[in-house]
């Protein structure tokens, strides 16, 4: 039986210099977070959410942490990586989730015939309104492809706000498992 232990986080924010360490990822027992966007709840799914510091090292960890919980998919495996780290690095470049203390969540879900990435949020910084949709292209300038990725990569995807927080998620159909 696994055991669960609870680590005050903030002891372990300086050390005996004041040296700034850097903030772990935490598992989140928010029911919002462990649910999938639209399932069919006869089926079984597979959910795994976590909650990083809004920096964007932690894009590594994520990254790992979606190639453990997928298996050897492959190609599959990268596209879901590859548009899950497009949408973390949105998060921390547009929201209150990229701020100081910041936070976003990730949840993947594995579902008998597609996987589903949700990345949450702490909604648009003081003073703004956004809401993520993809932006008219220009090569011109950096950035503004990553939900056009989203849109093209994606067997499904689509936004939400609900409570001040934005969450934008996405589908792939499992390789054979066509919806």
């Amino acid at each position: 039986m696994a055991q669960v232990i609870e680590v005050d986080v903030n002891r372990f924010r300086t050390h005996k210099t004041q040296q700034p360490v850097q903030r772990l990822p935490r598992r989140t027992s928010d029911p919002r977070a462990n649910t999938p966007i639209a399932t069919n709840t006869a089926q079984p799914q597979q959910a795994a959410a976590v909650i990083l510091p809004g920096e964007p090292e932690q894009a590594a960890v994520m990254r790992r942490r979606i190639r453990s919980r997928t298996g050897t998919l492959g190609s599959a495996t990268e596209v879901l990586v590859l548009l899950a780290d497009e949408l973390f690095t949105n998060a921390l470049r547009h929201t209150r989730s990229g701020e100081p203390s910041g936070e976003v969540t990730v949840a993947l879900f594995k579902l008998p015939d597609r996987f589903q990435v949700k990345v949450t949020d702490q909604g648009p910084r003081e003073g703004e309104h956004v809401f993520p949709c993809p932006r008219p292209l220009n090569v011109c300038t950096e950035g503004g492809f990553g939900l056009h990725l989203v849109a093209a990569e994606a067997s499904r995807w689509g936004t939400l706000q609900e409570s001040g927080r934005t969450t934008v998620w996405f589908e792939i159909d499992r390789p054979g498992k066509r919806t």
